[in-house]
Parts: structure tokens; sequence; C-alpha cells
């Protein structure tokens, strides 16, 4: 590839969102990339009804957009911005205009950037060498014509699938270069505004990847393709969604005086092919507090259960220890405190030793503690990682190299759920940790994030939360064999799924483990 990329945009003649001209901004910011033009789109001339729809929309999001606080770009504000850094060439692309194609086709362009997926990709993917990459929201349903990320809140789907599809020159079909999901959020705007910074970050891979000789086409796109959606719903379509949102309001205004949802744990004697849920004995919540994320061990011929104490007054949790003999439980004391908020308390052995590693979070690291007096005695030993957003995280060994499972949000924010990274070491305490060449090796919040793992004999089984709209963690757990893993390649498919149903009246469930003699699961109620 050669030093510099000539890049040109093609963005839509409306106002932008914030994480659209966070992306343009990205390239202007790469010196190894020259924005060459900007090519601005606009819809066909629209009927009456869909002017009033256009009305309708625009008035609901205005004050939805003022509850959020979400603002949004004008084109005068973006080319502003633009203009401090580059002075590229501007065209419109109108349908039929073929000028405009003509002059674009003697840029000499590297790539066009899509914005958004237009009509117009086909006519421009053959005037750039390497075509056109784009963004794809695959939720859009053929009989439900919506703008991207709204049918999703509507119809209350768990998560909102996006792709970034590459226009090949000469090529009908796209490609895919990577898909995902995450979380549907609740409303439009927000569930638009996570989309569109969550995939920049993808983009940006995608990009760089192209700078760095390493772009690798992967598939042929199989999914939808919706290139001409309306900019609003239908009328019967806001009606609903007006609905949605006087829900939404009634079930935040009777939060504010219903009893507080409360985690608690449960085990039974048995592995977990039994999923013996009838004939478990649960460990009783201590007073303004919950248990969570369960781990057995046996230890000098009796079984521990760690779990989280989390203390409801204090929002902060530490890690209790409880004995199991038979179907009788005895609190054996806090384990491990620290000034921060500890949970999922991760248990290995190693050379006679026992290690933990809970889940520190709050403290913006990833440690390992050591036992020195087990069960209550531990002290640190190191800390893998720093100033990293990081949750439930788990260690195993296998073909002489040691793996860590860490749900991991590249870009910072406050969802944890969607992404699941691996890293590699040969030494576990001395060794560095190595980035897995296919991270983040999974993107999808209805299994991304640890729930647990089952080690038996040379299988490994990793549970991973399911994430349902409206909930947190609470919508079960599915139990998946690890089938491929080496430096480059991960690969596990599901052998169980659970849905919090084991129980009446269940809220949730979003954790499993089990130690062979023993099963210890979650729920919520």
């Amino acid at each position: 590839m050669k030093d510099i990329l000539k890049l040109s945009i093609i963005l839509p003649d409306t106002r932008l969102p914030k994480q659209s001209m966070d992306l343009i901004d990205w390239c202007l910011a790469n010196q190894q990339v020259e924005l060459v033009c900007l090519i601005w789109t606009s819809k066909k001339n629209r009927k009456y009804i869909h002017t009033v729809e256009d009305f309708t929309w625009s008035s609901l999001l205005f004050l939805e957009s003022l509850y959020l606080k979400i603002k949004k770009i004008t084109k005068k504000e973006a080319l502003q911005e633009i203009k401090k850094f580059a002075q590229p060439q501007e065209f419109t692309l109108c349908h039929n205009n073929e000028s405009s194609i003509t002059q674009i086709n003697n840029l000499e362009i590297d790539l066009h950037l899509a914005l958004n997926l237009d009509a117009s990709i086909s006519r421009l993917k053959d005037s750039s060498r390497l075509g056109v990459l784009c963004f794809n929201n695959e939720n859009n349903f053929s009989d439900q014509k919506n703008p991207y990320f709204f049918s999703e809140v509507l119809s209350k789907q768990d998560k909102t699938i996006f792709s970034i599809l590459q226009y090949q020159p000469s090529n009908e079909l796209p490609i895919v270069l990577q898909q995902g999901a995450f979380p549907t959020h609740g409303y439009f705007l927000a569930n638009q505004e996570n989309v569109l910074l969550r995939q920049n970050f993808y983009m940006q891979k995608e990009i760089e990847a192209i700078l760095q000789n390493n772009f690798d086409s992967l598939k042929p796109f199989k999914g939808a393709v919706h290139n001409d959606l309306p900019s609003a719903p239908s009328i019967a379509n806001q009606f609903k969604y007006l609905f949605h949102l006087l829900a939404l309001a009634t079930k935040r205004l009777g939060g504010l005086f219903k009893q507080v949802d409360k985690w608690n744990v449960g085990f039974y004697l048995g592995d977990w092919k039994s999923l013996d849920f009838k004939n478990s004995i649960c460990i009783e919540n201590p007073k303004n507090h919950f248990l969570a994320d369960p781990f057995v061990i046996e230890e000098g011929h009796k079984n521990y259960c760690f779990v989280e104490d989390y203390d409801i007054k204090k929002s902060k949790g530490v890690i209790r220890v409880y004995e199991i003999s038979n179907k009788e439980v005895r609190n054996i004391g806090i384990a491990l405190e620290e000034d921060f908020h500890l949970s999922f308390p991760y248990l290995f052995k190693h050379d006679s030793k026992i290690y933990m590693l809970p889940e520190t979070n709050n403290n913006n690291d990833i440690r390992l503690y050591e036992s020195i007096q087990f069960p209550l005695k531990w002290q640190l030993v190191k800390i893998i990682k720093k100033n990293i957003r990081a949750v439930d995280s788990m260690i195993f060994k296998r073909d002489d190299l040691w793996w860590l499972f860490s749900n991991i949000n590249p870009i910072g924010t406050q969802d944890t759920c969607s992404e699941l990274l691996l890293f590699y070491t040969d030494d576990l305490l001395a060794g560095e940790w190595l980035p897995h060449g296919q991270n983040p090796i999974i993107i999808d919040p209805s299994s991304a994030r640890n729930g647990g793992i089952i080690i038996e004999d040379k299988s490994i089984f990793r549970v991973g939360q399911n994430q349902t709209f409206g909930t947190y963690g609470g919508g079960g757990f599915s139990i998946n064999k690890i089938i491929d893993l080496n430096k480059d390649i991960y690969q596990e498919e599901p052998v169980l799924k659970v849905k919090p149903d084991f129980f009446k009246n269940l809220k949730g469930a979003h954790h499993f483990h089990s130690s062979g003699n023993i099963s210890a699961f979650d729920f919520l109620t």
C-alpha cells in the first residue's frame, strides 16, 4: 500500500450524529489519510404523506434529544470543522447525476467511506481502487422500512446487529469485513448513538489494516442490504414508539417505589450436566446484602463456595466464602476485601497453590491473588493489566500456554457485556500477556460476557451471559464448548442454554460454575 490513502467520504445532506463527525475527525487526524472529497447524497422527492411523517418524527426526536441531551451537527458546522484540517472538493450526488460521477472518477481515489448505506454506493464503488467501505444495520426487517437502529427498539430486540461491508469494484455482492452486535437501548436516539460510537472503532481498525497492508476480505455478505431506508418511520410505528416511551416512563416511575431486586446464590450436589435445580439449596443473603457470582473449589477434602457479597447500603462488594458439607452451608467469613468493589471470585490451582482472579474493574486493573492461608488469607502477587476497564476475567491453561478471558470495552465506555477478548502467555506470573490475533473473539451481548467456566478432563466449557432487552445480565446463560484455540483462532459452540425459569417468579440468572461434585449458580428475585 502506498504511504497516503486518498479518501472520499460519502455522507447524507442532513444533520449528522456526533459519532459520524468523530469518525471524520479521526480520518482527518491520521497523517496517512488525505481527504480528497466529500460526496453529499440527498433523498428523492418524497410524497406528501412522507413529508408529514418527517415532520412528526422530527418533532418527537427533538423532544427525545432534549431529554437525552443529544445534539446533532449541521452541515455548516461539519464543513467548518473539516476545513480546519483539509480543503476537500465537494459533490452533491442526485439521481442520474452522471457528471459528478465522471469528475469523481478523475480524482483517482483509493477508497470511499460511506457513513450510511445509500443507493449511490452501487454507482460509486467502481470509481475508487478499493471500492466502498460502509456500515449496514442488519436487523431491519424487510416488512418494516424504518430508519437504522429503530426497528430493534420498537420490537424490543435483545441486540442491534451491525456489519462493516466492502463493495469492491466490479463485484455486485459486498464482502463482510466485520460483524457484531450491541445491547439494544430503550430509546431510539440512545440506541443509534451507542451503535454509531461502537462501530466507529471497528471501522477505524479496518482502515488501519488497509494502511498496514493487512486488509483481508472475509466472506460474501448474505444478509439483507437496505440502501434506501426512509428518514422517518410510518405514522403507525411512530404511535407505537410513543406508547413505548410512555411505558418506559411508567416503569421508571414505578421503580422508585418497588423493592430492590436482589441476586441470590444456590447450589446442588452433582455435575453441570444434571442441572438439578429442583434439589438445590439456596444460601441465605445477609441482611441488606446480596450474594452473586459463585465459584466452588475442593481443598483438603472440603468443598468451598466463594461469592460476591454486596453491601447494598455501601454499594460495595467483598469476597465471602462458605463451606459446603452435603447440603449444609457454613459461613466461614470474608476472604478478600479491598478499598474498592470486588466481585466474580474466579479460582484455579497451579503448582499446589490456589489463586483468585476477582473482578477489580473499579480499580481499573486485572489483578491476581495467591492464597497464603486458605481460605481466608490472600496476597496480591501480580497486576496483570493496568488502566483498563475489564470485568469477569478467567484464567486457564491449555497446550502449554496460559489463557485469559476478559470482557473489555475497547473504547472505555460503560457497556462491558458485548465484547470478549482473549490474551495468552507462557508464564503465569512473569510472562507478558499478548492479545489474541482474533480480538475481540466475540462481539455479541447474547454470549460474550463471562458467567463462569467448567473444566472437565480435557474439555473446557465457557459460560456466557445472555443480555436481554431492558435487563442487565438476567437473560440466563449458555454453556459453550471450546472446540478450537490457538494464538490466532478461537471457536466455541453452544451445548446448552439455560433460561431463568428454573424457579417460580425469577427475574434473571447469569452465572454457573461446577467443580464436578458441586454446581453453583445465581438468580435474581
